[in-house]
This record gives structure tokens, C-alpha cells and sequence, in this order.
């Protein structure tokens, strides 16, 4: 739990510049330092303290987005701790975060790809867009999704996209830990591909025009939690075959 933990840490600092992050028990929380701290409630009354090093401007933003990172907190402990889970596994809630993200944006998918490895790390509706599709991450039989009909149109514009991602000329520096946005509006497959935590690419998936603007504020809404429930994706098992696409769940190891 510790390396779950140590990578919640580094993206609430990277995410909010705070120069410390701690974790503190209910009950047990020392008064805070209103002027240079800024902390959140979980659930099951810890508290996330975010500490900085001078008074931070615009307190307010800063604090709707710790609690939207927080909000994964519980999440990252429980899938790291033994025993019965009263949450469902975070695979099952990156899913569910794809699919709110493509009812804000009007994409008809949500991908999120490696540009270092062929996995597909997660879709809003993965079923018959890779190869091979993880256990704990295909479709469950509660989802709600498209039509039988529709499933294989939208799995085939998926294919498109996720073709056309792997082509740009952008991953190249993807890999060297360089951020890039890429908009296509052409084609029978357009998208639009951000990339976040240095080796991964969110596409939201479109079959025909869109809009831009509604498509980027959709993003932004929802980019920091879904990084965060990608950071706290269990190690895959069994491991992918080389060379395939595959819908899994892995651990990244890019630190």
C-alpha cells in the first residue's frame, strides 16, 4: 500500500504545487495552519493535508480540486488492502468515469491508451475494440450501453481511433514525459487525445463533427480524477501477450 500511497502523494503535488502531502487520523488532526494548508475529509474521517511553503493564491479552486483527487484516496487504500471490499475494483470506476466523460462530451468512447506498450488501459465501452479484453476490466453484465447494432459501429470507429492515436508522430516525445493535445476532424474516425502522468493518452472517440469546445471543458472536468484512478490500477494478471491489444489492467512502472 505504501507505493500506492507514494503515488497519490506525487500527483496531489504535482497537481496542486503543494510542497507536502500527509495523511491524518480522525480525531488525531492537530489544529491546521489556515494561512499555508489546505485539507479535506474522507469518508471514513481521515483528513488529506496539503501543506505549502507561502500562502497560496485562489484557495477556493485549490480546494474543489483536492477534494476531487481525494475523492480516489479510499479508493487506492482499499485496493491495496487485504480482504473484502465494500467498493467496487477501480477498473470498474475508471470505466464508469469514461462513460459520465463521453455523456459530457457527445463521444460515443473514451479511451485511455500507453504510448509505451500496445495496452489499452481503458474504455468507456471496450467490448470488441482490442484483441483481448483483462477479466477484471470488460464489460460487466449490469452495463448500460449501446445497442447490439450500435456496439459494433461504435466498436469499429474505436479500432479507427485507436489506430490513428498510435500513429502520431506525437508519442515520440509522449515517451520522453512531454505533454501534447491532438485534435482530428476529419475522417470516419475523429478525436480528440490528451495525454496526462507522461505515458498515457485520454481519446474521446467521435463518429462524426463535434463540438470542440463542449469535447475540451469535458476533458478538463474530468482529467485529474481519471489519472488518479489510473495510478491506482492493480498490476495485470496474467500478463499481456507481446505485440497485442489488449483491454488491461496494469500498474504503471514509469517510476
Amino acid at each position: 500500500m505504501g507505493h500506492d500511497l507514494d503515488r497519490f502523494f506525487a500527483l496531489v503535488r504535482r497537481e496542486l504545487g503543494a510542497a507536502e502531502v500527509t495523511v491524518l487520523e480522525a480525531g488525531a488532526a492537530p489544529p491546521a495552519d489556515e494561512a499555508r494548508e489546505l485539507r479535506c475529509t474522507l469518508p471514513d474521517g481521515q483528513v488529506v493535508a496539503i501543506r505549502y511553503d507561502a500562502p497560496p493564491p485562489d484557495r477556493d479552486a485549490l480546494r474543489r480540486r483536492l477534494e476531487m483527487l481525494a475523492s480516489t484516496f479510499d479508493t487506492v487504500a482499499e485496493e491495496a488492502a487485504p480482504g473484502p471490499r465494500s467498493r467496487p475494483p477501480v477498473g470498474r470506476l475508471l470505466r464508469e468515469e469514461l462513460q459520465k466523460l463521453c455523456e459530457r462530451s457527445g463521444a460515443v468512447n473514451a479511451l485511455v491508451i500507453d504510448a509505451n506498450s500496445p495496452i489499452l488501459w481503458g474504455a468507456a465501452w471496450p467490448r470488441d475494440v482490442a484483441s483481448e479484453a483483462g477479466t477484471a476490466f470488460g464489460p460487466q453484465p449490469e452495463d448500460v450501453g449501446p445497442t447490439s447494432e450500435d456496439q459494433a459501429s461504435v466498436a469499429a470507429t474505436s479500432r479507427k481511433a485507436l489506430e490513428a492515436v498510435r500513429k502520431l508522430v506525437d508519442l515520440a516525445a509522449l515517451r520522453k514525459g512531454k505533454r501534447g493535445r491532438h485534435v482530428e476532424r476529419e475522417g470516419d474516425a475523429p478525436f480528440v487525445a490528451h495525454s496526462f502522468a507522461g505515458i498515457y493518452l485520454l481519446t474521446l472517440v467521435f463518429e462524426a463533427p463535434f463540438d470542440e469546445l463542449r469535447a475540451e471543458r469535458a476533458v478538463v472536468e474530468s482529467l485529474s480524477r481519471i489519472e488518479a484512478l489510473v495510478l491506482a490500477l492493480p498490476p495485470l494478471d496474467p500478463p499481456p501477450r507481446d505485440g497485442g491489444g489488449v483491454v488491461a489492467i496494469r500498474r504503471s512502472r514509469r517510476r
